[in-house]
């Protein structure tokens, strides 16, 4: 499990946009530390929808409680150039997350207006930031979340359509029908076209299989006519 704590965030709309972004991608424990911003009727407005993530966030005093609680936490911070820790992006914190094994894992997000302090980052396990394109602007702590959400939720593993395979028969048929198609246009048993057809035809799935058919079936109708 993923909770995604906020050190004394300076605003209550920037824990509200946290709070929405954190629902969006599927995460749902948020956690302040020195910070009752959460409450403010600002919080909930910015949430929008995430109100919930407001109600059950947890407060720590201090940074010391959160890390008594957790078995790894990672530090969002700029990459210091010269700097002995290894940073990592936010795709390659997602690889390391997988493998880690850890049971409960902090992502920490600092103040807004200077991050973590040195104390803190050599309580954390992992270090992690956000390349951008230039220096400035950077990042406010509501994009932060956002993108560190969608990175480590696994949802771009599944965008785009998410077809079924195709029923063995519906591959058979279609296979079938292409061969009559072939027949028609009268293309040699040598033509190329043949076996790359029914190899294709193969590998397609249950969406693109309907439209094969409905494709090879109007083109068949525009021969004959």
């Amino acid at each position: 499990m993923l909770s995604v704590v906020l050190v004394e965030p300076a605003r209550a709309a920037n824990v509200g946009a946290a709070a929405r972004a954190m629902k969006t991608m599927g995460f749902k424990q948020l956690i302040l530390i020195g910070s009752q911003l959460h409450l403010e009727e600002e919080a909930r407005w910015v949430a929008h929808g995430a109100t919930d993530l407001l109600d059950n966030a947890l407060v720590f005093d201090s940074f010391d409680a959160l890390r008594a609680e957790f078995d790894l936490l990672v530090a969002t911070t700029a990459r210091e150039r010269g700097s002995p820790r290894t940073f990592l992006t936010p795709d390659q914190l997602a690889n390391t997350l997988e493998q880690s094994g850890a049971q409960s894992m902090a992502l920490v997000f600092g103040r807004e207006s200077s991050g973590l302090s040195n104390q803190e980052l050599s309580q954390c396990d992992l270090f992690s930031y956000v390349p951008l394109a230039g220096d400035y602007p950077s990042l406010n702590l509501g994009q932060a979340v956002m993108v560190y959400s969608y990175a480590l939720s696994g949802l771009k593993h599944t965008i785009g359509l998410q077809n079924k395979a195709a029923d063995e028969r519906q591959i058979q048929s279609l296979k079938h029908k292409a061969n009559e198609l072939a027949d028609r246009l009268e293309l040699s048993e040598q033509d190329k076209l043949r076996p790359w057809l029914q190899d294709s035809i193969g590998r397609l799935a249950e969406r693109d299989c309907k439209l094969a058919h409905q494709l090879i079936s109007d083109i068949m109708s525009k021969i004959t006519g």
